[in-house]
């Protein structure tokens, strides 16, 4: 059931590009949108990573230091367990 109008938009840029055109066009700029996000993400996982690794290997240093201090007990004066830090 065609009416016999043609389907344009209020203000068709391309007046006379196909269909084909306006979709390779509409890829493009999808694709040009698609490259900041993914860098965003990029960018987003890297940021993680890092700042696991920063808490690993506070609560790895925290720990070591932890064993140090408990096993470097230095007699004292009076025999108790001086503890160097």
């Amino acid at each position: 059931m065609r009416s016999g109008r043609r389907f344009s938009l209020p203000i068709d840029p391309w007046p006379q590009a196909s269909l084909a055109e306006r979709t390779a066009v509409g890829m493009v700029l999808t694709f040009l949108l698609l490259i900041p996000a993914c860098a965003a993400g990029v960018a987003l996982c890297v940021i993680a990573v890092v700042a696991t690794y920063i808490s690993w290997s506070y609560d790895l240093g925290a720990s070591l230091r932890g064993v140090i201090v408990r096993h470097a007990a230095i007699p004292g004066r009076h025999g108790r367990g001086v503890r160097k830090v």
